[in-house]
């Protein structure tokens, strides 16, 4: 009922108030306060309180038993116990490639001594050899080819019968300016003045 009534606004009102305000929490925490000791001093159990007391003593006999788990494997070697068959498997692997690295440095150790230019490659050498050669004589073929023209005066070859046809387009030519030289030379001593009039 303090809630809904009027209360005053006087500072006499408002110190009332903070006073009951503190007098209600003051007996809340004794209500509480004496309510805890009470359930510490009957020793009584909820179901709620049993299940959690329950489920806790399980979860630690867990954390008990993985602490045992992992001071245990501290004392274990790795190395002694092997892995079984996956050890073994491993081991056979190792031995395996080792015995294949060792041929290969046996392999390269042999190889350092062969003199690969005096080997030849075989018949693949013979081959490279076939096609430089070819390619030799090709080149020299063409290098005399341009020197024998060096010396040709294509002037005087006269291209055969191309040349006579542009010899006569050419002298055919030089006759039509000629002539057009001519008539034009001729035009220009025409006087147009006294022609119409």
């Amino acid at each position: 009922w303090e809630n809904n009534a009027f209360q005053g606004v006087s500072p006499f009102d408002f110190a009332m108030r903070q006073k009951n305000e503190k007098k209600k929490r003051q007996e809340k925490e004794a209500e509480a306060k004496a309510m805890m000791y009470d359930y510490e001093g009957k020793g009584v159990q909820t179901l709620g309180e049993a299940n959690a007391k329950k489920v806790n003593a399980e979860y630690e006999k867990s954390k008990q038993a993985a602490r045992a788990m992992k001071e245990e494997a501290k004392h274990v070697n790795m190395a002694a116990a092997g892995f079984g068959a996956e050890q073994a498997a491993r081991n056979a692997d190792f031995e395996r490639e080792k015995a294949w690295k060792e041929t290969q440095r046996q392999q390269k150790d042999a190889q350092k001594d062969v003199n690969m230019a005096a080997a030849g490659f075989g018949a693949e050498h013979a081959a490279r050899k076939a096609d430089f050669d070819r390619d030799q004589g090709w080149k020299e073929t063409q290098r005399m080819e341009k020197d024998a023209q060096k010396d040709v005066n294509m002037a005087a070859a006269g291209f055969g019968v191309e040349q006579a046809a542009r010899t006569a387009d050419f002298e055919r030519e030089k006759a039509w300016k000629e002539a057009q030289r001519e008539q034009k030379a001729k035009q220009s001593e025409f006087d147009m003045a006294k022609a119409l009039f």
